[in-house]
C-alpha cells in the first residue's frame, strides 16, 4: 500500500465501491434507459438498486472465470428523483460544447449499465435480467455492444487505453475519496458515442493519422515531443495539476459497428473521481488548447451522444431501495442542488481540479 494518505483513502473505500477499475474485457454492453415521470416506476428503479447483486451473481455463476461485472449510474436527474436531497458534489447534466463545426451532445438517459465479462452470451443475458425486471417502467434510449478488437486496437488501427492506470492508482483516480465524504467510494462517468468516417480516416497518410493521435500506428509508441503537434489527441487530452502531476481516468472504450451498414464506432466511457477531469479533456479536444487548436481526429470522428452518471457505491446503491430515501426530493427538487462545478472552480476538493492545467483561455 502507498503512504500516500489520499491514496491509502482512496484504496479504502474501493473495497465497497461498484466494480469500476475492472481490468479490461473481451465484452461489454453499453444500455442506457429512460425512467418516465411516477412513482411506481422509481420504485421498479429502488428494487433493482438492491436485487442487481443477485443477478449479478445468478449470470455469472454459469461462468466464473468470465468474470461478469455490472457498474449502474444515475444521472443528476434520476438521482433527484431517487437518491434524496443530498447531490455528488460533482454531479450535473452533461455539457454539451459547440465549437465551430465541432458538437459533443448531450442526450437523453437516466441510467446508465455498464455490463462486462470475458463472453458477450453472459453480458446479454444480465442486460436481458435487467431490462426484464424494469420491465416497462423504463425506456430503451441506447443499447451499445462493444468488443475488443484485434491488439486491444480500435476501428480506425491505434491501441486504446495505452495510460490507463492500474491497481491502487486506479483507485485513485476513480474513487470519491474524503473530499464528498458522504458520496465516498463512489464514482462519476462519462459516455460518449462517436462514429468513424473510415473511409477518410484510411484515405489520410499514416505518418499524418499518427500526428494526429501522437503515436505510432504499429508499435504504439508514443511520438517525441519534437515531433508530436500540439493539436495530437494524446496531448490535449494530457491534464495536469497545479504541480505538474497528471491527472488519471481510467477508460474502457470499445469498438463497434454494423458492418452491413458501413457503421464503424467507437464507445467511449471514462471513469473519474471528478468530472471535471474528463470535461476539460472534452473541452481542449472540441474547443482546443488554445481555442482554435482542436483534435483533429474529430474532422473524421463524430460524437452522437453524451452523459454524465454518478456511480454510488454498493452499499449506497442497495440503500436506495428505501422508499423514504427519495422523498425529500420529491418535495422539493431543488434541495440540495446549489451552484453547479465547473471545470474552472476549485470544488473537487483534494484532487485540486480547480488549477488543472491544460485549459482553454475563452470559450
Amino acid at each position: 500500500m502507498s503512504s500516500d494518505p489520499g491514496l491509502q483513502g482512496s484504496a479504502t473505500v474501493s473495497r465497497a465501491s461498484q466494480p469500476v477499475t475492472t481490468p479490461l474485457t473481451g465484452a461489454a454492453i453499453f444500455m442506457i434507459l429512460t425512467v418516465p415521470a411516477g412513482e411506481d416506476n422509481c420504485a421498479a428503479v429502488r428494487d433493482l438498486c438492491s436485487d442487481l447483486a443477485g443477478l449479478l451473481r445468478s449470470v455469472g455463476f454459469r461462468d466464473l472465470e468470465a468474470g461478469l461485472t455490472c457498474v449502474m449510474g444515475f444521472s443528476s436527474a434520476m438521482w433527484d428523483r431517487i437518491g434524496g436531497p443530498d447531490r455528488p458534489a460533482g454531479l450535473h447534466p452533461f455539457r454539451e460544447i459547440h465549437a465551430g463545426g465541432r458538437h459533443a451532445p448531450a442526450t437523453p438517459g437516466d441510467l446508465l449499465f455498464h455490463i462486462r465479462a470475458s463472453r458477450m452470451d453472459l453480458c446479454f443475458e444480465l442486460a436481458t435480467q435487467i431490462t426484464t425486471r424494469l420491465g416497462d417502467c423504463v425506456t430503451p434510449t441506447d443499447e451499445v455492444h462493444g468488443f475488443r478488437n484485434f491488439d486491444d486496437r480500435d476501428l480506425i488501427g491505434f491501441v486504446d487505453g495505452t495510460e490507463n492506470p492500474t491497481g491502487d492508482q486506479a483507485a485513485e483516480a476513480t474513487i470519491i475519496g474524503p473530499e464528498d465524504p458522504q458520496f465516498a467510494g463512489g464514482s462519476y462517468v462519462i459516455v460518449q458515442k462517436y462514429l468513424h468516417d473510415v473511409d477518410q480516416w484510411n484515405s489520410i497518410p499514416v505518418e499524418e493519422q499518427e500526428r494526429i493521435i501522437g503515436r505510432g500506428k504499429l508499435d504504439n509508441v508514443e511520438l517525441d515531443d519534437d515531433v508530436k503537434p500540439s493539436y495530437a489527441h494524446n496531448a490535449l487530452t494530457s491534464i495536469t495539476d497545479g504541480d505538474g502531476n497528471e491527472v488519471k481516468i481510467v477508460r474502457d472504450n470499445m469498438p463497434f459497428g454494423h458492418a452491413s451498414r458501413g457503421e464503424f464506432g467507437t464507445y467511449f466511457i471514462g471513469y473519474a473521481r471528478s468530472p471535471a477531469t474528463i470535461e476539460l479533456m472534452l473541452t481542449n479536444m472540441f474547443v482546443g488548447q488554445p481555442p482554435g487548436n482542436y483534435d483533429r481526429l474529430l474532422d473524421v470522428s463524430t460524437a452522437v451522444t453524451g452523459g454524465l452518471f454518478f456511480v454510488p457505491s454498493q452499499p449506497l446503491l442497495e440503500s436506495l431501495a428505501d422508499e423514504d430515501a427519495g422523498e425529500d426530493a420529491a418535495a422539493d427538487p431543488d434541495a440540495g442542488r446549489g451552484a453547479l462545478p465547473s471545470a474552472a472552480d476549485g470544488s473537487a476538493g483534494s484532487l485540486d481540479i480547480g488549477s488543472l492545467r491544460g485549459a482553454p483561455q475563452q470559450r
